[in-house]
């Protein structure tokens, strides 16, 4: 009897834990005007129990509570039954069920949120409100770059930028599934400064002239402004929305060559026409080395004429490096430099040294251009393409030499 009875408090204190929360339950109006509108700052979540959203809400919300359980002299994080006070419901002109507002000190006018429904999302908007810091860390600093009317042509519009643009309302539920895929899509391209992945909410009022100007009729558009071009006019994005079809038309827009996890592959930092004319000056005789040099340079003063993004121009400067590397130490320099880096590659890797990210993908590339001057098959398309008139120039000859890696 007496391990019956145990039994029964132990269960009623399990159940008792289980169905502690440390959200406040606000849904009497008596209870409600005696905190909101008061001298601390309240979070409101209006829910109703048969709403599948709420449910699905509900966990992420005692998370947001428990990181805020012990600052609640600074802010309150509490709940509503909208469903069971309609009166309330009414007065606060509710419009739907999940609605979440936060209160400031000493006023009874919410202000609305309208973005994730996770608890670090809810964690920052408390805290971005009310300068008190939860538990919960703040969600990582997001790489998409979001745009508004004053600054959408200044980056988008820039004639050195590659820009994705995804024209976006924050209740679209498209919107919120493509949110976590469009963010390691930035993430991916987060240090080619020249390949620009933003956004911009069409929703809000002040950028109506950009949903006008571009006729925005549905969520999510996406749209890609391609750098170079005269008009900036966007072109649609037409591919699946997965990291993988993301990737891959970025890198064809951009000329980027990034995998899916950031790093680089091995044509990253190199370009076509200067492939073929560095495996041919590799194994030139010295006479038709100091040609080709010349060739060289002259191509890339040509680039330098044009609009042309700076870490294309800047992978150009480092073929005529090391030519002139070449010229002055001799063919050895191109093994002795690809080992060298090689080594700061693997000691990174190793954990032996640390590289920062920019610096990785720095000696990646050189890697990979010196990779291209001692790659025979690369030489020898180039003089098949120079066969022809004028064929060192065509696109068709600057893919052959790549297709033959």
């Amino acid at each position: 009897m007496r391990a019956i009875w145990f039994c029964s408090v132990v269960l009623a204190l399990l159940l008792a834990l289980v169905q502690a929360s440390n959200v406040v339950d606000l849904t009497e109006t008596k209870d409600y005007d005696s905190v909101v509108g008061k001298s601390t700052g309240v979070l409101v979540e209006f829910f109703a129990p048969w709403c599948g959203h709420c449910q699905r809400l509900g966990p992420e919300y005692e998370k947001l509570a428990d990181a805020f359980a012990g600052k609640k002299d600074k802010v309150i994080i509490a709940k509503v039954d909208g469903d069971k006070n309609r009166d309330l419901a009414n007065r606060i002109n509710l419009r739907g069920f999940p609605t979440i507002k936060y209160f400031p000190p000493y006023s009874e006018t919410g202000i609305d949120y309208e973005n994730d429904r996770t608890a670090e999302a809810l964690a920052a908007f408390v805290t971005q409100q009310s300068s008190v810091q939860g538990s919960i860390e703040p969600p990582a600093e997001s790489q998409v770059v979001e745009l508004t009317a004053k600054t959408f042509d200044e980056v988008v519009m820039d004639p050195k930028l590659d820009v994705l643009v995804e024209f976006y309302a924050p209740w679209c539920g498209f919107c919120k599934r493509l949110a976590p895929i469009y963010e390691q899509v930035a993430q991916v391209f987060e240090r080619d400064h020249e390949c620009v992945v933003a956004r911009i909410d069409v929703n809000d009022p002040s950028n109506e002239s950009v949903k006008q100007r571009f006729q925005v009729s549905s969520y999510p558009t996406l749209t890609f402004f391609p750098a170079g071009s005269d008009d900036k006019w966007p072109r649609p994005y037409l591919k699946e929305r997965t990291l993988e079809d993301f990737v891959s038309f970025m890198n064809e827009k951009c000329g980027t060559f990034r995998n899916s996890d950031g790093s680089l592959s091995a044509l990253a930092g190199r370009l076509p026409a200067l492939d073929g004319l560095a495996s041919r000056f590799y194994s030139a005789g010295e006479s038709a080395r100091a040609l080709l040099f010349d060739e060289t340079k002259k191509y890339v003063e040509d680039m330098s004429a044009k609009v042309v993004a700076p870490t294309k121009l800047t992978a150009a400067r480092y073929y005529t490096r090391v030519m002139e590397r070449v010229s002055r130490d001799g063919p050895d320099y191109v093994q002795r430099e690809s080992k060298r880096l090689a080594k700061l590659l693997r000691k990174h890797a190793d954990g032996i040294s640390t590289l920062t990210a920019d610096k990785v993908d720095e000696i990646t590339r050189k890697s990979n251009v010196l990779a291209a001057f001692v790659n025979a098959k690369i030489g020898q398309a180039a003089e098949r393409a120079s066969s022809s008139l004028l064929a060192s120039q065509t696109p068709s000859a600057e893919k052959a030499a790549h297709d033959e890696l």
